[in-house]
């Protein structure tokens, strides 16, 4: 059966990791010199690249990281560093503009920015991917529930990236009503999400491991 708290947990995880949001300044300043036409065209190639990138990483990160021979606990606690600091920017109205200058001089020397930087770095950065492929390291054993946990991701994947092509599309409307004000206000909230992620993914690491080292000593 569907799992409506997983479902929320994915959604509102990933939506937070992504910031839209916080990406809306950035996105404003790299399409101003286009045309509306434009502007759609690269915004909803944007979001298809989001979805393709977040289902790459949820599906197939994992065997990418056991060809590199990285193991689950220590994707989780870097994944939980990169997250952390993410949410820590967040707090500080630093989140997506510290690169926004070197983003700027990329998507000058480019005419399709559509990909890079706009759906990565920006937006499915390293946070978001890092979030998916230990959501898919953590399925439940019972292959039942795990395809229902898969549905659940691929619908809130879509479901953000559909969100992300609406708040863009009617960015001047946003940051008319708004403001900057209200924007900073909601990056704080998604801040504070964020860094609770990041956290419990550190902390779950971490006791995952040393769950696995007082299992050894005993049977020692």
């Amino acid at each position: 059966m569907f799992e409506t708290s997983v479902f929320l947990t994915i959604l509102i995880g990933l939506f937070s990791l992504i910031n839209p949001l916080g990406g809306l300044p950035v996105y404003i300043s790299l399409t101003q010199d286009m045309t509306e036409e434009n502007k759609l065209k690269t915004l909803k190639k944007t979001c298809t690249y989001i979805i393709l990138v977040c289902v790459v990483s949820y599906f197939i990160g994992v065997y990418l990281l056991n060809f590199f021979g990285i193991t689950i606990p220590a994707l989780r606690v870097a994944g939980g560093l990169v997250i952390f600091r993410s949410g820590w920017q967040l707090l500080n109205v630093k989140h997506k503009k510290e690169i926004s200058g070197k983003i700027k001089e990329e998507s000058d020397k480019k005419d399709d920015i559509s990909f890079s930087p706009l759906a990565m770095p920006l937006l499915a950065g390293p946070g978001s991917m890092s979030f998916l492929i230990t959501l898919y390291a953590g399925r439940n054993d019972d292959w039942h529930k795990a395809i229902w946990q898969d549905v659940a991701a691929i619908i809130a994947i879509i479901i953000v990236s559909f969100s992300i092509y609406f708040i863009f599309k009617y960015a001047p409307r946003l940051m008319k009503y708004a403001g900057q004000a209200g924007l900073t206000s909601l990056s704080k909230i998604m801040g504070f999400l964020v860094i609770g992620i990041g956290v419990q993914m550190i902390i779950s690491s971490v006791a995952q491991v040393v769950k696995n080292i007082f299992l050894e000593l005993q049977q020692l």
